[in-house]
């Protein structure tokens, strides 16, 4: 159910606002209507088209990464279910007394320090929104991104684990030392310490819907389409949601693939221009 939200003056020449494409800011606004008193939403970008933007000829995810990489919303999956959150959603509304409560579960935030480039442990800041908590010294960092500080923020074996847990089709390690990559050679672009995590999370997201086989077999090939193998690595993939279908069995009924999926819409076969 949509609600009424309030949008201040001061929004359109925020920072981070003002770095997205027109279409992007109104998505984001778009989103304030559609969660409910703690930021969250269901997520999902086929429904988000058509209440929007059902007269715009634009592709929701490229507006969703948008989002994402600028740590204005995190995209997270509770019991197979994708949702978002809007971090600073409580900071900008003033919530109705009588709306109802969430029913929707929290995201998770995993815990990380900062540490200084060369690797000894940098200065925690403290009393901040948003600042994380430093984990137990007995677990070594099992990934560093650089943050435009110039510190490292570390994250242990257990939260890599957790994420290739939540995102099956993606070679979470090998993308971690890709985020470190790109960070390094942009460093202008680089996040702060209580945004890391939302980037870190909005680029696995958007390989794991990209329909990408990221894990294949010793002989290169992924898993076999209509397998229950490939009904699980593309369970959260949004190209089956794109396509009309309710879910990734739906869409294999009717042999629709995630490479054949723009020749369906509303879960059905259409001609494709030659």
């Amino acid at each position: 159910m949509a609600r009424i939200r309030t949008i201040k003056p001061e929004f359109f020449t925020s920072e981070d606002i003002v770095c997205l494409t027109p279409l992007a800011r109104l998505f984001y606004v778009s989103l304030w209507c559609e969660a409910d008193r703690e930021g969250r939403l269901d997520w999902r970008i086929g429904t988000l088209k058509m209440r929007y933007f059902p007269g715009d000829n634009c592709d929701m995810q490229e507006l969703a990464n948008e989002l994402i990489d600028g740590g204005l919303i995190a995209v997270y999956e509770v019991a197979g279910k994708q949702y978002a959150e809007i971090p600073s959603f409580k900071n900008h509304q003033i919530i109705n007394n009588r709306e109802s409560e969430s029913t929707r579960p929290p995201r998770v935030k995993h815990a990380c320090k900062r540490v200084k480039a060369e690797g000894k442990e940098g200065r925690e800041r403290k009393g901040k929104e948003g600042d994380s908590a430093e984990p137990p010294s007995d677990s070594p960092p099992a990934a560093l991104i650089p943050l435009v500080d110039g510190q490292e923020a570390a994250f242990t074996q257990a939260q890599v684990d957790e994420w290739t847990r939540t995102y099956p089709a993606v070679d979470v390690p090998q993308q971690l030392r890709q985020m470190r990559a790109w960070c390094i050679a942009n460093p202008t672009r680089r996040k702060t310490a209580r945004g890391v995590e939302t980037f870190i999370v909005g680029w696995l997201a958007k390989e794991q819907n990209s329909g990408r086989t990221a894990k294949t077999g010793a002989g290169g090939a992924g898993p076999k389409p209509g397998s229950d193998e490939y009904a699980a690595l593309h369970r959260n993939a949004s190209w089956w949601r794109d396509a009309g279908f309710d879910s990734v069995w739906a869409a294999m009924s009717a042999k629709c693939w995630h490479n054949t999926a723009h020749q369906f819409r509303d879960g059905k076969r259409v001609e494709v221009a030659a």
